[in-house]
């Protein structure tokens, strides 16, 4: 069966369809929707661990459960190996029960200060930080890209370290830091990887659809998937994957009335979590991803895009201010 409980440490997942952390993304409010409707984890944004040694206020908030979090899983991204297991200890005490180490991000922001995709190239120093974090006393998992560029692939000796060191299970993103997110993922190499790791294997990568999630998983023989862009805008996609998976039938899509609506609830909740003026701010991108696949959709995206208020981005969607 393709859809199965996943044990993460001593995290037990009962499904194996998770929502991947990303940067901007995955606030509370998209992780209890995600949640709601189906995913079976989700990770939160990618945390800076120097952020949260220092305490930065931002930071801190960012590891708030979101309502139905039953495992919050917080992910952190840094260089120093010592300042990662700082933050580790931080994150267990504010509650977390799962840890993530980043060692994929492609962003050059990221990877200039040796975290992200820099770190997973030095495979050594991915084991130190891992064997650090472990010390905060919670299950730490690991993303990896497949490595720097397609001269530099070294996804093998990142994962096999990790593992060494103690990771629980590894989240593999199989295509290189400077592909992005551009390209097809190489899913022959996530095949191999399942195949040869001891801990379970997360599949990423061009996950838009149900049908993808079914793929990957029956092609790769990875042990769950995680969603990423795929599920920007259109979190019922973790829904419509596991109905696939368990009746190998596929769902009915929301049609554009209800998708409005549910872009409508969206921007109500990120409003009252974090205020209009952030919400007007950082929900155009959802809002974005809800308004797709009808012949009016690319005009109204567009007005979104533009909207300079929250009433405004209400009355675009259909909604009383």
């Amino acid at each position: 069966m393709l859809y199965h409980p996943v044990d993460i440490g001593t995290i037990h997942l009962e499904g194996n369809i998770l929502a991947a952390p990303m940067a901007g993304y995955t606030d509370r409010i998209t992780r209890s929707i995600a949640l709601r409707e189906g995913a079976s984890l989700a990770y939160t944004e990618m945390i800076s661990a120097e952020a949260l040694v220092r305490e930065s206020p931002r930071t801190l908030a960012m590891l708030k459960r979101a309502s139905g979090e039953k495992f919050l899983a917080v992910q952190l991204f840094g260089s120093s190996v010592e300042v990662l297991g700082r933050a580790a200890v931080a994150a267990a005490e504010s509650g977390a029960d799962l840890l993530d180490l980043n060692a994929g991000c492609p962003a050059g922001k990221v990877t200039r200060k040796g975290a992200g995709a820099a770190l997973g190239r030095n495979s050594e120093k991915l084991g130190l930080a891992v064997k650090e974090m472990l010390k905060a006393g919670l299950p730490v998992s690991v993303k990896i890209r497949s490595g720097w560029d397609a001269e530099n692939l070294n996804w093998k000796e990142a994962a096999f370290s990790a593992v060494e060191a103690g990771a629980s299970a590894i989240g593999f993103h199989p295509r290189t830091r400077l592909q992005g997110y551009g390209g097809r993922a190489d899913w022959k190499s996530l095949r191999e990887l399942s195949a040869i790791i001891p801990v379970p294997v997360i599949g990423s990568g061009d996950l838009n659809s149900p049908s993808a999630v079914q793929k990957m998983l029956m092609e790769t023989g990875c042990r769950g998937v995680m969603i990423a862009r795929g599920a920007v805008g259109n979190p019922e996609i973790f829904r419509l994957s596991r109905k696939l998976l368990t009746d190998n039938e596929a769902g009915i899509p929301s049609d554009p009335e209800k998708r409005l609506e549910n872009a409508g609830k969206h921007l109500k909740a990120a409003a009252e979590a974090f205020g209009e003026e952030a919400a007007t701010r950082d929900m155009k991108k959802h809002l974005a991803g809800y308004v797709r696949g009808w012949t009016s959709a690319p005009a109204l995206r567009n007005e979104l895009l533009r909207a300079q208020d929250y009433n405004t981005l209400l009355k675009l969607l259909g909604l009383p201010d």
